[in-house]
C-alpha cells in the first residue's frame, strides 16, 4: 500500500476544521432551518420469454441553517435477468457547503461507492474545496468546483490503491418553468500520483412536473475512467427513468 505524502495527511483534517468553523457560527445566533427532501424511484419488471428485473432508487436531503447546507445523499441501481445480476452500483456521500459570502462557499465531504461490475469493491473518498457561484438568474445556475481529495480504494482483485487526487466540478440548471428544469452536473478527478488515471463524470437530469410534489425524472449518467480496473471497460452508462418526489 502507498503512503499519502505530509500535505495529504494534513489535508484529511480539513472536514473537522470546517466542523469547527460551524460550531463557531451556531454560537453566534439560532438561524432558522429549511430542510428539503427529493427521493427517486424507477422500476421494471418483465416476466414469459424475458424476465429482466431493473431497479433505481436514490435519495438526497439538504437541510440549510443560515450559512451553512448539509447534504445527504444514497443511490442504488441493479439489473437481473432470469438467476443473473447484471448490474449492480451503490453510492452515498455526507458533505457540508459554508458560505464565504454571495458568491463562495468552502466545502468538505465523504463519499462512497460499490460498483463490482467496474472491478470496485469499495472507494471512499474524502474531498474538501472551494465553490463560486459563477451565475444566478431566474432561470439559469451556474456553479464551479475546485479542490481536492483522498481516496482508498479496493478492487474486485484485492488490491489496495490509497492516493490524493484534485478535483473539479460544475453545475448548470436550466429552468423552463418554476417546477421543470434541465440539470448538467460533470466532474474531472485526477490521480495526483499517477498521471494517466484520472476519472470524468457527467449527469444529464430532466424533471417535469406532474402534481406540486410529484414529478418524472430522466437521467443520464456516463462515468469514464481512463486506467480502469484490469479486464474491465472504461465507460460506464446508466439510463433512468422514474418519478421524483419532493418533500
Amino acid at each position: 500500500m502507498s503512503r499519502l505524502t505530509p500535505f495529504a495527511r494534513r489535508a484529511a483534517f480539513a472536514p473537522l476544521l470546517l466542523v469547527l468553523a460551524v460550531a463557531a457560527e451556531a454560537q453566534n445566533a439560532a438561524p432558522a432551518v429549511v430542510t428539503k427532501a427529493t427521493a427517486d424511484l424507477g422500476f421494471v419488471q418483465t416476466s414469459g420469454n424475458t424476465q429482466v428485473t431493473t431497479l433505481n432508487f436514490g435519495e438526497k436531503l439538504t437541510q440549510q441553517r443560515s450559512r451553512l447546507t448539509l447534504q445527504q445523499g444514497f443511490a442504488v441501481v441493479y439489473g437481473k435477468q432470469r438467476d443473473s445480476v447484471i448490474t449492480s452500483y451503490i453510492g452515498a456521500n455526507v458533505r457540508g457547503d459554508y458560505k464565504i459570502d454571495k458568491l463562495l462557499a468552502v466545502f468538505a465531504g465523504v463519499g462512497f461507492d460499490r460498483n463490482t461490475f467496474a472491478g470496485i469493491k469499495r472507494r471512499l473518498e474524502q474531498q474538501v474545496g472551494l465553490q463560486a457561484r459563477i451565475f444566478a438568474g431566474a432561470m439559469d445556475t451556474l456553479r464551479v468546483e475546485g479542490g481536492g481529495s483522498l481516496t482508498q480504494q479496493l478492487g474486485t482483485d484485492g488490491i489496495k490503491s490509497d492516493f490524493p487526487a484534485a478535483r473539479g466540478a460544475a453545475a448548470w440548471r436550466h429552468g423552463f418553468t418554476p417546477a421543470a428544469y434541465f440539470q448538467q452536473n460533470v466532474e474531472f478527478i485526477p490521480n495526483l500520483k499517477t498521471t494517466e488515471d484520472w476519472r470524468f463524470n457527467t449527469e444529464s437530469s430532466v424533471v417535469a412536473p406532474i402534481s406540486s410534489n410529484i414529478g418524472l425524472k430522466i437521467s443520464y449518467v456516463v462515468r469514464f475512467d481512463n486506467l480502469p480496473q484490469p479486464g474491465f471497460s472504461e465507460t460506464d452508462k446508466i439510463f433512468t427513468t422514474g418519478i421524483q418526489i419532493t418533500f
